[in-house]
């Protein structure tokens, strides 16, 4: 009798593993219309809770890595994805969780596009991915309305591009680091420092079990000519939940008190409760490791924002605010 259980539960657990182990390839439908060095896949898949699509050529991968298993819908391209292209972007259009570029085909290999969905049952995610010249430059908007700000004046990549390269670049480094794929991006931005506009920023937890992550910092420069990365460093360890070793407060504290304190400040010098921060982010530059830095906007009337930067230093023994400062205003949004 206990042997017949054993092989139950062992058949069970063999059912179980090979539903997170499955893999379902596709060829490419060719639909025509691209350009002699430029082309455009649209992928359309459902996932239940995870899942990555790996694209190679005309062919590509889709693999369950957690929850129910995942399935295509449409796969169509005007050509096959190139090895090493020369330029590359990837796009999220629709669904409710994330999509993330974790490996970039530049590096030479294969296209990986990660979904994270964890609001419950199966959901339709659709994504482009692009290569060759000719990418959209400056500000515009994303097909789900969200701002995309563009790279500046002559530039051929955007901040989001930068930010979807750099994520992947350090990605692949953290896994390959910390030996597992539980990385999670807490907070990326683009470096508002005199002389760091080429550079992304941010903040990564790898969980090592539940409710145990260690939280890291990260640095990336990026070409914006080329969209390729210049170096990515991952850098001082922030401790378990982000305040680092010996503090009490976390970066996530820290946050949240400049916030507060900014905008009391802004709402008694404005006099409008139409305070909204745009981007706030530790100070990575030496020296500054207890300030916090930002922007936010002033509305005033619909559509019409003034935006100003601002800093803020914090204790992080106590928690308290040692200074809080608004910036000279940065002009109109």
């Amino acid at each position: 009798m206990c042997r017949q259980v054993l092989l139950v539960v062992a058949g069970w657990a063999a059912i179980a593993g090979s539903v997170h182990a499955q893999t379902f390839e596709r060829t490419a439908s060719f639909l025509g219309g691209g350009s002699p060095g430029r082309g455009k896949c649209t992928i359309e898949v459902v996932v239940d809770t995870a899942a990555e699509v790996e694209i190679r050529g005309n062919r590509a991968l889709l693999r369950n890595i957690a929850g129910q298993p995942p399935q295509w819908r449409r796969f169509e391209c005007t050509e096959g994805l190139p090895a090493n292209p020369a330029e590359f972007q990837f796009k999220g259009i629709d669904g409710r969780g994330r999509q993330n570029l974790v490996r970039d085909p530049r590096n030479g290999g294969a296209a990986v596009i990660r979904i994270e969905d964890t609001a419950g049952g199966s959901e339709g995610y659709t994504f482009d991915i692009m290569w060759g010249g000719g990418f959209a430059q400056g500000p515009g908007r994303n097909d789900r309305g969200g701002e995309r700000f563009g790279g500046g004046p002559g530039r051929r990549f955007t901040t989001e591009q930068a930010v979807q390269v750099c994520e992947s670049s350090i990605r692949q480094q953290a896994e390959q680091r910390f030996r597992t794929r539980n990385i999670n991006f807490r907070r990326t931005t683009l470096d508002d420092n005199p002389g760091r506009q080429d550079w992304v920023i941010g903040t990564f937890d790898v969980r090592h079990s539940p409710g145990r992550d260690e939280t890291h910092r990260f640095s990336c420069s990026v070409n914006f000519d080329t969209g390729q990365v210049r170096s990515a460093q991952i850098e001082t360890r922030e401790g378990f939940g982000g305040g680092g070793p010996g503090r009490r407060f976390t970066i996530e504290h820290a946050v949240q008190v400049c916030e507060s304190s900014i905008r009391q400040q802004a709402e008694r010098r404005f006099r409008t409760r139409g305070i909204n921060f745009r981007r706030t982010a530790l100070d990575d530059n030496p020296g500054r490791q207890d300030w916090v830095i930002g922007t936010f906007d002033v509305r005033r009337s619909p559509g019409r924002g003034e935006a100003y930067r601002f800093s803020c230093s914090v204790n992080f023994d106590t928690g308290q605010v040692r200074s809080a400062e608004i910036g000279p205003r940065e002009g109109y949004r």
